[in-house]
C-alpha cells in the first residue's frame, strides 16, 4: 500500500521540522481538549476556533517555546522553521493585535501529517444521529426517572439547548425532550413544622421524553452502553438491560 500525502509530507520534513510541528500538534489538541471540557460543564466558548486554537508563540509564560527551548531547538532559527512549516501549509502565523504577540493555528493538514507521523489513527467517524458522552448522560437521566420526568434542575448544565424541543433553532438540537410545567398542589408548613389550615399551589418544571427522544433512546441505547458502559441506560419499558446481549459489563 502507497504512503499516504500526510505521511509523504511528514517525511519530508527534517528532523528539527518534525520535533516543531509534534510540539504544535500537542499544544493543539491540549486546547482542544480544554474546549471539550468546558462545554461538558455547561461553559461551551462562543468564540470562533481560530482564536481559542491559537498556540502562543510569544511572552514569557508562552508553553510551545517553552517545550521546545526544554528540546534544544528553540534558538535564532525558531522563526525560519515556522516560515518552512508555513510554505508546506501546515501551520498558519498570524499576530495578535492587541500585545502584538506572534502566534500559530494548526492546518488540517498539519495536524493530518503530525497523525502520520506519529502512528496516531484518525478518529472514528461519529455516526450523524450520534449524542456526545454528556448528552447521553443527560437522555439517560431522564430515562431513569421514569414517566413523572426529570426536575429541571437535576438536568445538567446547558445539556436543554441541545436537547429540549422549545430549541428547534439552535445548530445542533435534537428536539429529544419536552419541557414540562405542572401545578402541584401542597400544604405549606410554618417555621416550627407545623401545617397550616389552607393547600398553595406550586409549579413543578421537568423534562420528558418527546416521541422523538423516546424512539431514539430505544433504538440505540445498546450502542450507547457499549460505547458508554459507566453510564446507567435502563430499558424504557422498566426492565433491566441484558448485560450479555450486548456484549458489555453493564451491571
Amino acid at each position: 500500500m502507497g504512503r499516504t500525502k500526510a505521511q509523504q509530507t511528514w517525511d519530508e520534513l527534517n528532523d528539527r521540522q518534525r520535533t516543531y510541528l509534534r510540539t504544535l500538534f500537542q499544544e493543539d489538541q491540549g486546547l482542544e481538549e480544554e474546549h471539550r471540557r468546558l462545554g461538558a460543564t455547561g461553559r461551551w466558548s462562543r468564540t470562533p476556533a481560530r482564536v481559542w486554537r491559537r498556540i502562543n508563540m510569544s511572552g514569557r509564560y508562552a508553553s510551545a517555546p517553552a517545550k521546545l527551548r526544554g528540546l534544544g531547538v528553540w534558538e535564532s532559527g525558531a522563526g525560519a522553521t515556522l516560515v518552512a512549516l508555513a510554505d508546506r501549509a501546515l501551520i498558519e502565523r498570524g499576530t495578535d493585535m492587541q500585545t502584538g504577540g506572534l502566534y500559530v493555528l494548526m492546518t488540517p493538514a498539519g495536524r493530518a501529517a503530525a497523525r502520520a507521523g506519529l502512528g496516531i489513527l484518525p478518529a472514528p467517524r461519529k455516526e450523524p444521529w450520534e449524542l456526545s458522552e454528556w448528552l447521553w448522560a443527560e437522555m439517560a437521566k431522564v430515562a431513569r426517572a421514569g414517566d413523572e420526568g426529570l426536575l429541571a434542575e437535576e438536568l445538567f448544565g446547558s445539556a436543554h439547548l441541545y436537547l429540549c424541543a422549545g430549541w428547534a433553532g439552535r445548530r445542533g438540537n435534537r428536539p429529544y425532550l419536552d419541557s414540562v410545567h405542572s401545578q402541584v398542589e401542597y400544604t405549606p408548613r410554618d417555621f416550627n413544622g407545623k401545617p397550616y389550615s389552607s393547600t398553595s399551589v406550586r409549579t413543578v418544571h421537568r423534562y420528558r421524553f418527546t416521541d422523538a427522544g423516546r424512539a431514539h433512546y430505544e433504538e440505540h441505547v445498546r450502542e450507547y452502553r457499549e460505547w458508554y458502559p459507566e453510564i446507567e441506560a435502563p430499558d424504557l419499558d422498566g426492565r433491566e438491560p441484558d448485560a450479555g446481549a450486548s456484549g458489555s459489563a453493564y451491571p
